[in-house]
């Protein structure tokens, strides 16, 4: 029974255990966030909060689906068939930490695209569609009984791709915009030159957390519509939603590095400092006993040594 579970639960298993390690690394970010960053707008403020609440309720049931398959139903090779209940507010809570990370992103475009409507509004509009591809796959999971009749509806596989889909596309533009609109602002020469550099962090970050993030949805569409006998798309979708909220708060995280950096490149560029002459003064006392034949010295101490001088002191 256990060779059998391992080709379906296997994958699954692993991939739970790493989203709980993202987890443990987003609980860190938002205490580094709250602590460094407290002069941040409220809205801000709740955004992370709401991210951390989601996470933390996203976590507990994907430890409670994976124990209800591997605990609860241990030795039951049938029940890895059905889908289990936390399985479908896992989905909702995925769907929900997308819309609060890509609302924020949607937002950072408007600001840095000098509120262009027609890029926020075709970013908005596919994020606001992975939300509702996700929703519809949460009532998937509750109107189908079991994991084969769900994977072989086409409903499932339009609300998965759907959605998946979508968030790779919102991925795509967030990067590409920011990448247009920043590269546009240095080559007018804006800005100057630490700023500039400051400029080309942002986008290598924003570029590579996007890819990061756009690779996990391909595969997970990939990994649901090839590996019929295998559940290790969803722990790849439960993965997910770790990397968007971890970029999420990288993102946040990040600013006080890059403004300290900016910090060190602007003062190590100033005129050279001039030298500094340093006094050290040094007193050494002398007294009858340092001139004794058996005084102690420094690395010489031991019992013999400690015992003669004292008894020479007496005599």
């Amino acid at each position: 029974m256990a060779n059998l579970a391992v080709p379906v639960m296997g994958g699954l298993l692993v991939e739970i255990f790493v989203a709980c390690i993202l987890y443990g690394i987003t609980t860190l970010q938002t205490l580094i966030y709250y602590q460094k960053y407290p002069r941040d707008r409220t809205f801000l403020k709740l955004l992370v909060g709401t991210v951390w609440f989601l996470e933390t309720a996203h976590t507990a049931f994907c430890i409670q689906f994976i124990y209800g398959y591997l605990i609860l139903g241990f030795s039951d090779y049938f029940n890895f068939l059905h889908i289990n209940w936390g399985i479908g507010i896992t989905v909702l809570c995925s769907a929900s930490i997308a819309l609060c990370v890509q609302g924020y992103y949607t937002w950072r475009v408007w600001i840095v695209s000098g509120k262009n409507t027609v890029w926020t509004a075709l970013i908005g509009t596919f994020a606001l569609a992975r939300v509702g591809f996700g929703i519809g796959s949460c009532i998937l999971c509750y109107k189908y009984p079991s994991w084969p009749i769900l994977r072989d509806s086409r409903s499932s596989l339009v609300t998965v791709s759907g959605g998946l889909g979508s968030a790779a596309l919102v991925d795509i533009l967030v990067a590409s915009t920011l990448t247009v609109y920043l590269r546009r602002r240095r080559s007018t020469g804006t800005w100057n030159k630490d700023s500039n550099n400051m400029i080309n962090r942002i986008l290598l970050y924003a570029v590579n957390t996007g890819a990061i993030t756009c690779t996990a949805s391909i595969l997970c569409v990939i990994l649901f519509a090839v590996q019929k006998n295998s559940l290790t798309f969803l722990g790849l979708v439960e993965i997910q939603a770790k990397l968007y909220s971890n970029s999420f708060l990288g993102s946040l995280n990040a600013r006080s590095h890059m403004r300290s950096s900016k910090s060190i490149h602007t003062f190590s560029s100033s005129a050279p400092r001039a030298p500094v002459l340093e006094v050290y003064q040094h007193t050494v006392v002398e007294d009858d006993s340092s001139k004794a034949p058996h005084s102690l010295q420094s690395g010489d101490f031991d019992l013999t040594t400690a015992t003669s001088s004292k008894a020479l002191e007496l005599a």
